[in-house]
């Protein structure tokens, strides 16, 4: 059986930003309209972390797929990603193993594309500045997704300890970015909001969002964990990338349900159905729109599906038997 390796750096040459967006678009429609098989993702903690398995397939075009990702939050001590990742690519029809590739940089790549989709279909127009809580791989993604749907001007950078956070606003150019220790400093005057932390508890006081407000959270993804607070999700129109798994897996919204103080009809729409016009999204330059995605499995699908062809057409990749 021979087999297409694809290492991070051919992961990256074969889907940029902007293609991986417009692969959110179709991967999101699908899952809202049925045209995704995607069962809620099994996971496993060790003491150190927790691993995932996630398993996906689109009808339309049959490509299959399964990730398995390890979240290690030790790893920043270690020197290592928080994220590594694997993504075996499969034959729809025969059962055959297609390819194997880094799923690190595909999870950074199709997570921060979903932001950036999230962003352009909820932020306002003239969205310009941007509160970035996290410094690390996904928050990097996002904010390069973001910019790729709108025109940012500034970016405040909060990240725990802050050395990330000074070091990422060193490395961007053509565009105004400091590192700020108080998530308030952070928030004012932003018109987007990104969140793609670790953390277990809320990184900033939702009454600081001010009205008009876009917000994309990614980092929790378990029900104990909560990046924002019940204030800020009783305040937004809520939209997630899929209701089942959120509603069993994020804590911003699984924790509020629980203590009574949202419900779960309080989800507006997923993301999808706002893809496909079946929901109208922002609907006032005044209200806060809060995106929660907890990650699905049918992203990691298209864009592996899509760089395992581009691979194919350009002869990257090392071929071999198993």
């Amino acid at each position: 059986m021979k087999v297409r390796i694809l290492s991070a750096a051919e992961v990256t040459s074969t889907v940029d930003m902007p293609s991986a967006i417009g692969l959110m678009r179709t991967a999101f429609a699908a899952l809202s309209s049925g045209g995704a098989d995607v069962p809620v993702r099994l996971a496993i903690e060790s003491a150190d972390g927790i691993h995932l398995f996630m398993p996906g397939h689109l009808r339309t075009s049959g490509d299959t797929a399964i990730k398995v990702v390890s979240v290690n939050p030790g790893n920043t001590t270690r020197g290592l990603p928080v994220i590594h990742a694997a993504v075996l690519v499969l034959d729809a029809m025969t059962g055959r193993a297609l390819a194997l590739m880094d799923g690190t940089r595909l999870t950074a790549l199709r997570t921060g594309a979903a932001g950036g989709l999230a962003t352009d279909l909820l932020a306002r127009n003239d969205a310009s500045v941007v509160a970035l809580f996290g410094a690390g791989v996904q928050a990097r993604a996002l904010l390069e997704a973001v910019r790729c749907v709108r025109v940012v001007r500034e970016v405040r950078i909060v990240s725990r300890g802050g050395m990330s956070a000074r070091a990422l606003a060193e490395e961007l150019t053509g565009i105004d970015a400091f590192a700020v220790t108080s998530p308030v400093e952070a928030l004012d005057g932003a018109d987007i909001v990104v969140t793609a932390t670790s953390s277990a508890h809320p990184v900033f006081p939702g009454r600081s969002v001010a009205p008009g407000t876009h917000v994309t959270a990614v980092g929790s993804f378990t029900p104990t964990m909560r990046e924002v607070d019940t204030d800020l999700v009783r305040r937004a129109t809520l939209f997630v990338d899929q209701r089942a798994a959120t509603l069993a897996e994020a804590g911003d919204l699984a924790g509020p349900i629980a203590d009574g103080d949202l419900r779960p009809d309080s989800i507006a729409a997923e993301i999808g159905e706002v893809v496909s016009g079946a929901h109208r999204g922002r609907s006032t330059a005044q209200e806060i729109t809060y995106f929660k995605s907890v990650g699905n499995a049918i992203q990691d699908v298209v864009v592996a599906a899509y760089a395992l062809r581009e691979a194919e057409r350009s002869g990257l990749g090392a071929v071999v038997d198993l």
